[in-house]
């Protein structure tokens, strides 16, 4: 049996001779350009329904590729925004900081474009003034940095500007995000431990810092502990890395700990405890711990760099404002072998998604 001719398909000069304009006009349209008028916007749109346009995907990625051998220099910038308080500058001198702005920067030129960094406490906390600048300067794309003390901007004019974010700690505006799976994260750690024939572990984290994450850490921690019938008991610390602390382990029989920070390996330490001889202790961020130490790799490079792809995507769609359905991107975190926990015994586990 015969198949008959394949239909052509609709390019963008078919639309522009029906529509009566040029075929930059069309492109623009369809990309949703403000340059455009709206009346003239939505006749193309009506047109190109009308015929079936569909976009050749091939030849989206040939312009984003041309646009990644532009030279940089003459390339759209974009700003990389640090939501910081005044007092609280230049934290990329925080290792984890440091690796989300490396590799959302490295992604966006390689891209194509060139990043600037912009502060928010340099416009003294106004958001509608930084708003402005960037709108003068012809920005229109944002990477949103993990914000500090901060979880909502009110002011800042953001219809005007493709956004993405990093980590859950910026509340308002709702926009896309990306983000380590700390529910992977944790189910990662309690397979080791378990591997490793832990029985009474601890998650300790400082009070507030599990609501960065919407309780994440200590949803998973409570709700995954289940899952292993050789765990004998499990406990939450929050508060701070002291006496208080140390008693809580002692009075519990903790034989593990698990930090998310390092403060509380230094705790136990100050009092006499080795690792891994007399407990273990792992961290859930290797940025933030000293060299050797048993922890995850929340992959805060790959997590920038993520974060530029997406926002590459949204200036390519020309998707500007908040948007009404935002999504959510999680990377998954890597094991980091260290000497703060018992040798494995056999080869470590991979993390099983079949029940996730």
């Amino acid at each position: 049996m015969t198949s008959g001719p394949e239909k052509r398909r609709v390019r963008l000069v078919d639309i522009a001779v029906a529509a009566g304009v040029d075929k930059s006009t069309v492109s623009l349209a369809l990309r949703g350009d403000p340059r455009i008028k709206e009346e003239t916007r939505q006749r193309i749109l009506s047109i190109a329904k009308e015929m079936d346009y569909r976009p050749d995907p091939h030849l989206s990625q040939l312009m984003g590729y041309l646009r990644s051998k532009e030279d940089k220099n003459q390339g759209e910038c974009v700003a990389y925004l640090k939501l910081e308080p005044p007092g609280e500058r230049d934290l990329e001198e925080t290792p984890i900081f440091r690796e989300f702005q490396r590799g959302a920067r490295s992604e966006m030129e390689r891209l194509g474009y060139r990043v600037e960094v912009f502060r928010l406490a340099d416009y003294a906390s106004n958001a509608s003034r930084l708003s402005d600048v960037l709108l003068n300067r012809g920005i229109r794309g944002l990477l949103v940095s993990p914000p500090v003390g901060i979880s909502k901007i009110e002011g800042f004019n953001w219809s005007e500007f493709a956004a993405i974010t990093m980590g859950y700690r910026l509340r308002e505006p709702s926009l896309c995000r990306v983000v380590c799976d700390q529910f992977i994260t944790i189910r990662l750690v309690l397979e080791t431990l378990v591997a490793r024939d832990y029985t009474r572990p601890l998650l300790a984290y400082r009070k507030g810092r599990d609501l960065h994450v919407n309780r994440r850490w200590s949803i998973a921690f409570e709700g995954s502990s289940n899952l292993f019938p050789t765990l004998a008991k499990t406990h939450v610390f929050s508060g701070d890395a002291g006496t208080r602390f140390v008693d809580f382990v002692r009075r519990n029989e903790i034989d593990a700990v698990i930090g998310l920070s390092y403060d509380f390996a230094e705790a136990l330490q100050q009092e006499g405890m080795r690792f891994p001889e007399d407990i273990g202790f792992a961290l859930l961020d290797k940025y933030d711990g000293a060299p050797g130490t048993s922890s995850i790799d929340q992959q805060p490079f790959l997590l920038g760099q993520m974060s530029a792809r997406q926002l590459s995507g949204f200036l390519d769609r020309n998707e500007i404002g908040v948007p009404v359905h935002p999504f959510t991107t999680t990377i998954r975190p890597v094991w980091c072998e260290g000497t703060t926990l018992n040798a494995p015994q056999v080869a470590h586990p991979r993390v099983s998604t079949s029940h996730l």
